[in-house]
């Protein structure tokens, strides 16, 4: 048998923090397609037959809260024993997320 032995402690806190990786995935990807949306509306920056809506507090709230989730998610669930450690990694989430969102968004 190859790899790593992996106690049964070790092994919940891995799925612990393969789920936070894709929930924050499922969460930023809602948000750029409500930034997205809060920027030209339904209808498209052109303003088809809605006409334009642009709503850029609403763009911000979206950036912001994705990262905000993804931070939430990685520090309050106990992926690791240290909390610095959780605290560190969720605040370099939150920057990644912010950066997903943001780049995402301006495509």
């Amino acid at each position: 048998m190859s790899g790593i032995a992996v106690a049964t402690g070790d092994r919940r806190r891995l799925l612990h923090l393969l789920w936070i990786a894709v929930v924050a995935v499922l969460i930023d990807l809602q948000s750029i397609l409500g930034a997205k949306i809060s920027r030209c509306g339904v209808s498209g920056c052109s303003g088809g037959g809605f006409g334009l809506s642009v709503d850029p507090g609403a763009v911000v709230a979206f950036i912001v809260g994705a990262g905000l989730v993804t931070a939430a998610l990685v520090i309050f669930v106990p992926w690791h024993r240290s909390r610095r450690v959780r605290v560190v990694v969720g605040a370099f989430g939150a920057l990644a997320s912010w950066a997903f969102v943001a780049l995402h968004y301006a495509a």
